[in-house]
């Protein structure tokens, strides 16, 4: 039986060799079965930030989240365990003797290597114990990896949904001093692997960027889709790379299969970049090899991106997500199925059947155990299901998400930050001016009768009535505006005033950017009238009157 391990082993080592050379991206390589395009390198190791999602209560401060392997940002998919793979026969006396080869202190790294590549083709990533021994044997051994057999041993861990974030970054020395050793493909699945982990190191990203752009032509549109990637699940958030990467993406759209076009929107989206010739060449890559036959997680993706970035597919392309996502549901957890849902109702192409089916695969969840629904993805939830009514949730699970997006929004307003609360503070004390408040006692009066709450329960922290028109005001913070283009909100802006229009609310969303822009009192106070007049224009006449007693000359000592 160890000859038989051995030999899953050199099995494993002409796969590794095979992986070099790029072919572990075509479907009929061995692991195809295991791992089409680089080890499901969006649907296992995809993933987001808890600010992403928990943009759905309101504009709220930047907060990072333990990295998962799927797309999910719900705290409940970041505590899933890994489900053990029962292995029986043959394939389990491999998995002993593959055990025995990598405890032995004589193994190598390329056995180590080779041995992770056996494991994932396996498909034992519930195997703690073996898979714990690999890492220890790789962080043993970590010098003596090259590139080759390094960026196998990531490639393979990423690929079985597995990883040591002490062993990873353990490892990311050794492949500082292989960068110019890597090919571009070993050093992509390298990066991909540091994403995964949630390894954020700024030196070691900053010698890849310098290596990346000196030979930028070098690298296939996967290689640059998987960098990106990697870039953007570590946090890395490097604006060379990141522009130089996007447009040579936009340019090898076109050799993109529907995976990696997802992978370079998802990456796109995670670093708040709405550069839009990128997206719209990776959109339309992404639409037009998108089918029934993908993977719905690709498609859950997908619809994310597009709806937290806030960009308008075209119908074609929001016809064919909504097909797959439609078609492909039952395949979808809870988490993914409700981040396509909300990614569909914030970028306006959501499709009654489609919502519905991803309503149905939310709602089982809740049904059967309430508590295995993250609260923000219960939030996510009912945000959507007001923004799609047609698509109905059962009255009970609506309710609770309801319960729940409200919890959800007292929780973020306790940990809001300092620096907007004070955004906050100081736009409120501004709209009590605009609307006539002079003297210190009077805005303070004002600011504390704008709180209010919808009839569902959903707080508005500056409401005026106007005329009988009622306006929310909302201070979008920094992180929930574009990194490229800081006038454009993202989803999470768009959802917020999605639902509060629900509510009967014309809203007002100023942001930082604008806010700065105003240099004093009075200044800050024209700021609020100018914005409430563009969103509301109803509210004109009204708007000019308080203008013109805004400009009014005010003595503070006057009697």
């Amino acid at each position: 039986m160890r000859n038989q391990a051995l030999r899953l082993l050199r099995c494993a080592g002409a796969v590794r060799e095979a992986l070099q050379a790029g072919a572990a991206a075509q479907r009929g390589s061995l692991l195809a079965a295991t791992s089409v395009i680089h080890g499901r390198s969006f649907a296992s190791v995809s993933s987001l930030t808890r600010f992403q999602l928990q943009g759905v209560f309101g504009v709220l401060p930047f907060t990072q989240g333990a990295i998962s392997r799927s797309i999910s940002t719900s705290a409940s998919a970041h505590a899933q365990p890994v489900t053990e793979v029962a292995t029986e026969g043959d394939a389990e006396s491999l998995l002993t003797q593959i055990d025995s080869i990598v405890s032995s202190e004589s193994s190598t790294a390329k056995e180590v290597a080779d041995a992770a590549v056996a494991l994932a083709y396996l498909q034992v990533k519930g195997n703690r114990r073996v898979w714990g021994k690999v890492f220890e044997r790789a962080a043993a051994v970590k010098d003596s990896f090259d590139a080759a057999s390094l960026s196998s041993f990531l490639w393979a861990a990423t690929t079985a949904g597995v990883t040591h974030f002490k062993t990873v970054a353990e490892l990311s020395g050794p492949a500082a001093s292989l960068l110019k050793s890597f090919t571009p493909t070993q050093l992509s699945i390298a990066v991909e692997a540091f994403g995964h982990a949630g390894l954020k190191d700024a030196e070691l990203h900053s010698k890849i960027t310098d290596v990346v752009i000196a030979d930028l032509a070098k690298y296939k549109g996967a290689d640059l889709a998987r960098i990106l990637w990697g870039y953007a699940a570590a946090h890395v958030d490097d604006v060379k790379l990141a522009k130089a990467v996007s447009k040579a993406l936009a340019d090898k759209a076109g050799e993109l299969s529907a995976r990696e076009a997802v992978q370079g929107v998802w990456a796109l989206a995670k670093l708040r970049r709405t550069d839009k010739p990128a997206l719209d060449a990776l959109v339309k890559a992404a639409g037009s090899k998108l089918s029934a036959g993908e993977s719905a997680v690709d498609a859950a993706a997908l619809a994310w991106a597009i709806g937290f970035l806030g960009y308008k597919a075209d119908a074609e392309t929001a016809k064919t997500v909504a097909s797959v996502l439609k078609a492909g549901a039952a395949e979808l957890s809870p988490a993914h199925a409700i981040d396509a849902a909300w990614g569909l109702a914030v970028s306006g192409a959501a499709e009654k059947d489609a919502v519905s089916a991803l309503f149905g695969v939310a709602a089982a969840a809740v049904e059967a155990a309430p508590g295995s629904v993250d609260v923000y993805q219960l939030g996510a939830l009912y945000n959507a299901a007001v923004l799609v009514p047609e698509a109905k949730l059962p009255p009970q699970v609506l309710a609770f998400a309801n319960k729940l997006y409200n919890l959800g929004s007292e929780h973020m307003a306790v940990k809001r930050s300092s620096g907007l609360q004070s955004f906050k503070n100081d736009l409120a004390d501004s709209v009590a001016r605009a609307l006539g408040a002079r003297y210190r006692p009077e805005v303070a009066a004002a600011v504390k009768g704008f709180s209010k709450t919808t009839a569902d329960g959903v707080v508005v922290d500056i409401a005026v009535d106007l005329d009988g028109t009622k306006v929310a005001i909302e201070a979008v913070g920094a992180h929930y505006l574009s990194a490229t283009h800081p006038s454009v909100v993202l989803g999470p802006v768009i959802a917020r005033k999605k639902l509060l229009e629900a509510a009967g609310y014309k809203v007002v969303d100023i942001s930082v950017v604008d806010w700065s822009a105003a240099q004093d009192a009075k200044a800050k106070a024209a700021t609020v009238l100018k914005a409430i007049k563009t969103a509301a224009p109803s509210t004109a006449s009204k708007v000019d009157a308080l203008q013109k007693k805004l400009d009014e000359p005010f003595d503070a000592f006057a009697e």
